[in-house]
């Protein structure tokens, strides 16, 4: 079967349709509420709590930080560790995997950045780390937070279907 090319503004469409996430997502609810400690949310998903820390330190969860600085996690970010670990245990990849898998993400193009921010923006050339990893982003200087960002809430949710996304495979999804 021949891959037919897509555009960006198809490949855009297919991740806001893949994620419901875009112009048309619903409006935050409680599932992005900080609401869980780092031990209960370990407990909950069946890991320890050394290992959600080294999620975070490989950028593949951002916690909220109270002014204390402790480590709050929310109902939907449950959901992206129990993600992770289908990817870890079901899939064959590693932390680095998932990561690179991750900075593919055409973050610039999801988020319809001006041509002039797209090419001031480290993010765009950074092709190891996610976009939420990378410091000195335009989305950043701009006062956006990243744990706010449809890139960074449904992206790694197309981290499976990545392939089908980017080279426009349609196998229902």
């Amino acid at each position: 079967m021949a891959v037919m090319p897509r555009s960006r503004k198809q490949v855009r469409e297919k991740f806001h349709k893949l994620t419901g996430s875009g112009p048309t997502a619903p409006a935050p609810g409680t599932d992005w509420e900080p609401v869980i400690a780092i031990g209960v949310a370990a407990s909950m998903v069946g890991l320890s709590v050394s290992a959600l820390r080294k999620y975070e330190k490989e950028g593949l969860l951002m916690y909220h930080r109270t002014p204390t600085g402790r480590r709050l996690l929310c109902r939907a970010d449950e959901k992206r560790i129990k993600m992770i670990q289908h990817l870890i245990n079901e899939d064959g990849l590693n932390i680095e995997g998932i990561r690179r898998i991750l900075a593919l993400l055409p973050c610039w193009d999801l988020r319809l950045c001006s041509a002039e921010n797209k090419g001031k923006c480290k993010a765009v050339r950074d092709a190891q780390r996610p976009c939420w990893m990378v410091r000195e982003t335009e989305c950043l200087r701009q006062g956006y937070d990243c744990r706010e960002c449809e890139v960074y809430r449904y992206g790694a949710y197309c981290a499976v279907t990545m392939k089908m996304l980017v080279h426009g495979l349609d196998n229902g999804v």
